[in-house]
């Protein structure tokens, strides 16, 4: 045996470890947000709407984006990094000002932010798979904030993505 195929092998098993721990972080993400959601609507605190379903229809179509990302991670890996990438790069942020705000964690979410209501305030926020869209609802808040762990994934994304880039390249 070559010293290239043994370089290559051992290329090939560190992104297939990496591909389906994203995967099945990804898929389990989307199962839980799904979950979730549908014990949010039918628990029987809140009153179903129109706009309520459709928010609602919007996340669980966010939630099964992420399904599909990690499915597609098992599929084809370089397409799968993509979609997972951008999965990764809508969770990053998250914020509200007054009447607007948006919040999508697929997974995990370790937050560190700054609500800016009277004095600024550091705010560390952890959460796991959740969804949060507000538009016309005045909340008083003023809070940005960055999912650190969505941050480290899309940094590892890159890395794996340059890996099976180069072990498709071999």
């Amino acid at each position: 045996m070559s010293s290239k195929s043994i370089k290559t092998g051992a290329l090939q098993q560190k992104p297939k470890a990496g591909l389906r721990f994203l995967a099945l972080y990804q898929i389990v993400g989307g199962i839980l947000g799904i979950a979730l959601t549908l014990w949010v609507l039918f628990r029987g605190e809140l009153v179903v709407t129109q706009q309520v379903l459709r928010i609602s229809l919007f996340a669980a179509g966010l939630f099964v984006f992420s399904i599909l990302c990690g499915r597609m991670l098992f599929r084809n890996a370089r397409r799968g990094l993509v979609l997972s990438l951008i999965n990764q790069v809508l969770q990053v942020v998250y914020f509200t000002f007054g009447a607007y705000g948006f919040q999508y964690v697929a997974g995990l979410r370790l937050g560190v932010g700054i609500d800016m209501i009277g004095s600024w305030t550091f705010k560390f926020r952890l959460a796991i798979s959740s969804f949060q869209l507000e538009a016309g609802t005045d909340t008083g808040q003023k809070l940005i904030g960055i999912n650190l762990v969505a941050l480290c994934l899309i940094f590892w994304i890159e890395r794996l993505l340059e890996q099976v880039k180069k072990a498709d390249s071999l």
